[in-house]
């Protein structure tokens, strides 16, 4: 009885560490993407924000074909969008966004330590950051 839950659990555990693997052979290849190339990106602000003009300026990008998605944290000052990168800049976005609300605005740009890190939300010491940089690591080299 133990032996079959062990070989059931093993079975489980390798199909996810396959599917696991799949995923990231997948994100990771050389293919060039069809369609949209959505991408998030995040615009900083220096000056206080007024909230109706905001408002206004959020419908009016969420009507534009290039944005999927177009958030505000007014107490840190910035936008998270997601765009087509395909289609415009993150500077562009950041210029035409500051035109239209007359502020100074700028793209925000991760530091190269921030973009080794494969995802900030994981901590470097569970095992899951682990298994993903073994998997990135055979995958990329």
């Amino acid at each position: 009885m133990i032996k079959k839950i062990i070989l059931s659990l093993s079975a489980v555990v390798l199909a996810l560490l396959v599917v696991l693997g799949v995923h990231i052979y997948q994100v990771t290849g050389k293919g060039a993407p069809e369609g949209p190339n959505w991408s998030m990106g995040k615009i900083e602000v220096a000056d206080r924000m007024d909230t109706l003009q905001i408002d206004e300026v959020q419908q009016d990008y969420l009507q534009k074909p290039y944005i999927r998605a177009f958030r505000v944290n007014r107490e840190q000052g910035h936008f998270i969008l997601l765009y087509d990168r395909k289609q415009i800049s993150g500077d562009e976005l950041a210029s035409d966004l500051g035109d239209q609300l007359q502020i100074q605005a700028s793209f925000y740009r991760p530091s190269a330590e921030e973009l080794a890190s494969s995802c900030p939300a994981i901590p470097k010491d569970s095992f899951t950051y682990q298994l993903g940089s073994l998997f990135q690591s055979i995958f990329t080299k």
